[in-house]
């Protein structure tokens, strides 16, 4: 068999998808990686997309001009308005015979099926999406440095406890939807009975550093919320000393007033 080579981008949009919108608009069938959450369909004569819902789409072999075709179409969806791209990323398959292998942004491998298409498209949408969840996790720990530079510069906070309470929850629900988008710690059951798909899918995650950057931004997330736990207790703490305060001045206004009269 000839070498032949497989051209992949991705992009990932800041909004979740309409599965069943796009079926109907792209006569796309559910995929076999997960039925509720992906789609594929079949582009011109040698391509394919792969859409998630989670906001994230693969073309596969699809030219640039179709590529920017089918986004527009998805961008004219009045379930998601003003959906755009917000990160893209590429990638490159070789099919050709002899043992498979992950390089730099390229895998060879003997031949393609529809399952291992899947595996290998949903690695990649995974890869884009962390990319934008790292961008989000990097513009919430901006917002916390300005408090801890704040707190540092003039040692309080002049600010109530309810926005950071919802800067907490805005963390909690980012970490669950990384957990929930991702699905790092699953293995697709596509590769339980392709052992070179099993053998690969490993190497790819490790290419894509899937893992430690997952862990990276677990570690972010937690270190979000745990910093703003404590600014919440130092606001909270400021409060309670001239709520105090304010009692201990009440007081000797009785006393003086008992004295007075």
């Amino acid at each position: 068999m000839e070498p032949r080579q497989h051209t992949l981008r991705s992009f990932v949009f800041a909004h979740s998808l309409n599965m069943m919108e796009l079926a109907q608009s792209l006569s796309a069938s559910q995929s076999s990686i997960d039925p509720w959450a992906s789609l594929s369909a079949k582009v011109g004569t040698d391509g394919h997309i792969f859409i998630f819902n989670y906001g994230s789409v693969v073309f596969w072999n699809v030219p640039a001009e179709d590529q920017s075709e089918h986004l527009n179409r998805l961008l004219g969806l009045d379930a998601v308005p003003n959906l755009k791209p917000k990160f893209s990323d590429t990638f490159t398959v070789v099919e050709r015979a002899g043992p498979a292998l992950v390089e730099f942004n390229r895998l060879i491998i003997d031949h393609l099926n529809p399952d291992r298409m899947e595996v290998i498209a949903s690695t990649l949408a995974q890869s884009t999406s962390m990319e934008y969840y790292e961008s989000l996790v990097e513009a919430s720990w901006n917002q916390v440095d300005a408090l801890l530079v704040q707190l540092k510069n003039r040692g309080t906070l002049s600010m109530m406890p309810t926005p950071i309470n919802k800067q907490i929850a805005e963390s909690l629900s980012l970490r669950s939807t990384v957990v929930r988008v991702l699905h790092l710690l699953d293995n697709p059951d596509l590769i339980w009975e392709d052992r070179v798909m099993d053998e690969i899918y490993g190497d790819l995650r490790a290419m894509f550093d899937l893992p430690e950057r997952f862990q990276a931004l677990e570690y972010k997330l937690q270190l979000i919320q745990q910093t703003l736990s404590v600014v919440v207790e130092t606001i909270r703490d400021r409060r309670l000393y001239w709520l105090e305060l304010a009692i201990v001045f009440l007081i000797l206004f009785e006393i003086v007033i008992t004295f007075v009269h």
